[in-house]
């Protein structure tokens, strides 16, 4: 199982920020984690629940598509008490989680976990999915070109089959979108095919309730953006023709633990 401690890779601003991403990079070298168990140096008191976070950008430098230092991002956290117990070792159950973070680090993370009174968050994932198409195949044609492209489930994702035939068409674009982001899963004008996995490694994930943001959880597994866990998320297909609108269809993804 892998621990990720997250603090903030940007400069700290105040001397409780400092003092908090100390506590966590020290509380992380102290605990033990195994298959579905983390071992605390000490009994600690804990709620057990959900953590929900979302940050959405509210100012910045945005020159054409893409976003640069600078940016001002507004962050809500909140932590959703199930239960509280008293304890030394922690079991992780699986339970449905979902984490969104789109190229401009907005986006959005719900994760279950513990919460010490301190503040330190101890989360994890568990991962295990079912995927469940609307449709197997989704089509794209106008009187001069056609594509197709099928969809089959992994064991951590999926993997879709573009076969097309273009004449006026300049390519044809598939993208995974979720409520927050959005991912690019093919770009091409020739026939191909691609394969998206969600997370797929039992992570568990240290860090602060002050702390920790969408783009610092993406940061943290070496992203930039990640669309991953359970729920509802849409797959579109877009046929890009010059100087003419673009023409979409897209299918819904259901992922279930």
């Amino acid at each position: 199982m892998k621990v990720l401690s997250i603090t903030l890779s940007s400069k700290l601003s105040s001397f409780l920020r400092r003092k908090l991403v100390k506590a966590v990079e020290e509380f992380s070298n102290k605990i033990e984690a195994e298959e579905n168990l983390i071992i605390l140096p000490k009994k600690e008191k804990a709620e057990f629940g959900t953590f929900l976070c979302s940050s959405s950008i509210i100012a910045g430098k945005h020159i054409g598509r893409t976003y640069y230092e600078g940016l001002i991002f507004s962050t809500s956290r909140r932590f959703e008490k199930e239960a509280e117990i008293t304890a030394k070792e922690l079991l992780l159950e699986p339970k449905e989680y979902r984490v969104e973070v789109d190229v401009n680090g907005a986006g959005t993370l719900k994760l279950p976990g513990f919460r010490l009174e301190n503040g330190i968050l101890i989360l994890y994932i568990l991962p295990k999915y079912i995927f469940e198409f609307s449709q197997e195949n989704l089509t794209l044609a106008t009187q001069e070109d056609y594509v197709q492209i099928t969809f089959s489930p992994l064991e951590y994702g999926f993997r879709g089959e573009v076969s097309l035939s273009l004449n006026k068409a300049k390519e044809v674009r598939v993208l995974l979108k979720g409520n927050k982001a959005e991912e690019f899963l093919f770009w091409d004008n020739e026939s191909g095919s691609f394969t998206y996995n969600f997370i797929d490694e039992p992570l568990v994930i240290i860090s602060h309730e002050k702390l920790i943001t969408p783009k610092e959880f993406a940061r943290s597994l070496g992203k930039v953006s990640i669309i991953s866990g359970h729920g509802e998320f849409g797959i579109v297909g877009e046929m890009v023709l010059p100087l003419k609108k673009e023409v979409m269809e897209s299918i819904n993804l259901t992922v279930t633990f």
